[in-house]
């Protein structure tokens, strides 16, 4: 069967539960050369970016423009799943090294189960939210933001699966094992009690994948399921097919997932992942190939606050510009066939403010600088992160420096009774010579959103030690508020700043 594109009635919502320095502190900010200077105001300077109590549903649906569908905040009116508990920095951080480690320690660690999230990844869409029509060209799910500062990275899509649909909250993933999955029932009890899960008897269009067939990759024989290979033990369930639909304009007949078997409800509220990796069975690659987009591209821009939007957009939309706001890095391989589905660039370096980082020869030299939509704080190897975190203790050493630290940071400053603030930008270095700014919303992590910058800050990257397979995962929270744009095709990722 063909791919189709089908006109469809119903709207997607993207959820980031982010840890977001942007509050309503009263301050002006301004960049002088590669430094941002903070000044207080007598007024709240912020205002006009925080959505009003007043702000009714109708409204928040607006002004994400052409092509693009509406979004709410779980904290907003439109929403019933604000003010849940999260997760701390200190756990998210925990987290993030924990699912690394397993991820390139070995094969199966790919596959670790569906990233935890607390209860706070609820997902409740709104009645009163309204569809924006797109163009046949492209597709762009939205996205929101956290206004809760210790919220967990779990970013959250509502998609479509069979016929007629049935809606599901799935996580987005750029690190899986190469495929989508999705809770199915019966549940292995034989009960319903694992909701939400995809109901395949009522699906017109299901059919379970087939030891001996094409689309099978698991070495099995006989006329039984198609069953996950035996390295991906962690995971129970087995190849299927059905109609995915992504939006308004965008359905894909016969997309490949694995139904998984849940035996008592998982206690999330979202039925598992939709797999945006290199991977020949992931969305982007399956999108291509049903002729809907010409390449294996997409990109994502994750706000930073309660009140911005974002968005996941596919197709023509994501592209790669040549201008001089976007930054581009080559997209490269990383060696290891083991690790051949995720996102490497090609950095080279650092710096702070004026200063190059004095990073050893080598550190960055093996293309192991992974993006990932999963990891909050950004990760570097040790000798990275040291040369780091000191020269931005030597670079702010007029101010007070906190230790301990807080909240699992080890490089932390006092700016509570300040009334300016001077903060050195994190470069990072690409081999084309194109320079990533990261400024200071997205490189501090603030204990207090609300006084934001004048309030207990640390630096938000931190330090592991995998081995020889990676030197650095940049994560979402360094890289909110920027479209990054994946150019398979292309052989690069561009980086859009402030485009939510």
């Amino acid at each position: 069967m063909t791919s189709s594109v089908a006109s469809l009635s119903f709207f997607c919502l993207l959820v980031l539960l982010l840890p977001a320095p942007h509050g309503a502190s009263s301050h002006a900010s301004y960049k002088q050369g590669s430094r941002q200077i903070f000044s207080r105001t007598p007024g709240n300077s912020q205002q006009a970016s925080t959505v009003s109590t007043a702000t009714t549903c109708s409204s928040l649906a607006t002004g994400l423009g052409n092509n693009k569908l509406p979004v709410v905040h779980r904290q907003s009116p439109c929403s019933q799943f604000h003010g849940l508990p999260s997760l701390t920095a200190a756990d998210v951080l925990r987290r993030d090294a924990s699912l690394i480690w397993r991820r390139f320690s070995s094969q199966s660690s790919l596959v670790a189960a569906l990233p935890p999230a607390p209860a706070a990844a609820a997902l409740a869409p709104s009645p009163a939210a309204t569809v924006l029509a797109p163009s046949p060209a492209a597709t762009i799910i939205p996205t929101n933001g956290s206004s809760d500062p210790r919220g967990a990275l779990d970013y959250i899509v509502l998609v479509n699966y069979g016929t007629p649909k049935q809606q599901f909250p799935v996580f987005l993933d750029t690190r899986s094992i190469g495929v989508s999955l999705l809770r199915c029932k019966p549940c292995a009890s034989g009960s319903n009690d694992c909701d939400p899960a995809f109901d395949t008897s009522q699906s017109s269009t299901f059919a379970n994948v087939l030891c001996g067939s094409p689309d099978c990759p698991t070495n099995c024989s006989g006329g039984s399921f198609c069953p996950l290979d035996g390295i991906y033990s962690v995971i129970n369930g087995t190849f299927a097919e059905d109609v995915l639909t992504l939006g308004p304009s965008t359905a894909i007949d016969n997309f490949k997932f694995v139904c998984l078997n849940r035996s008592k409800p998982g206690g999330q509220p979202v039925a598992g992942t939709l797999d945006l990796s290199r991977n020949r069975n992931s969305l982007p690659s399956q999108l291509s190939s049903s002729g809907q987009a010409p390449s294996a591209a997409f990109s994502y821009c994750l706000p930073k606050s309660s009140s911005s939007q974002g968005f996941l957009s596919l197709g023509v939309n994501a592209t790669v510009k040549d201008d001089n706001v976007t930054v581009h890095a080559p997209l490269v391989s990383n060696g290891d066939p083991e690790l051949a589905s995720l996102y490497f660039i090609d950095l080279v370096g650092m710096s702070l403010g004026d200063e190059d980082l004095p990073i050893p020869v080598g550190t960055f030299g093996n293309n192991g600088t992974n993006l990932d939509v999963g990891t909050t704080f950004t990760m570097l190897a040790p000798d990275a992160y040291t040369a780091l975190s000191n020269s931005f203790q030597k670079q702010m050493s007029q101010y007070n420096f906190s230790s301990p630290g807080i909240h699992g940071f080890d490089t932390c400053f006092n700016f509570t009774d300040l009334n300016d603030l001077v903060i050195p930008n994190v470069q990072f270095k690409f081999s084309n010579g194109d320079i990533l700014v990261i400024h200071a919303d997205q490189m501090l992590y603030y204990d207090d959103t609300d006084a934001a910058p004048f309030t207990m800050a640390c630096l938000a990257f931190s330090s592991f030690d995998a081995g020889n397979s990676f030197s650095a995962v940049i994560g979402s929270y360094t890289l909110a508020t920027t479209e990054v744009v994946y150019n398979v095709a292309g052989g690069e990722v561009g980086f859009i700043p402030w485009s939510c």
